[in-house]
């Protein structure tokens, strides 16, 4: 069995809501399929975000840019590499015209 995690007296707070609040609260908790207070917690950690985990994420997505712009790169290399080939091959049926097309003779 799971134990729960010991909450300390210092993280529980009474709060007075406003008339309406706690219904409100409550459809949103129940259009969301949790609790009151998860759907409080949620609310909170979307206003006051942990600035640790944004720092992560917005590593994260750097990664993720440095990996799509070396595949982009390699991309344009390929493509690069491409137009050399057929350069030289134009180049070689450039150098070597007389013996694709012949002539008329006279």
């Amino acid at each position: 069995m799971t134990k729960k995690p010991v909450i300390q007296p210092q993280d529980k707070y009474v709060l007075r809501l406003p008339d309406g609040m706690r219904d409100r609260i409550k459809a949103a908790a129940d259009r969301n399929g949790r609790s009151m207070n998860a759907e409080i917690i949620a609310t909170l950690e979307e206003a006051y975000p942990n600035p640790f985990e944004q720092e992560l994420h917005f590593l994260d997505e750097i990664d993720d840019l440095a990996k799509k712009l070396e595949r982009i790169r390699a991309a344009r290399i390929a493509e690069i590499e491409k137009g050399r080939v057929e350069v030289k091959e134009i180049e070689r049926f450039l150098d070597n015209r007389d013996e694709f097309v012949k002539k008329p003779e006279k």
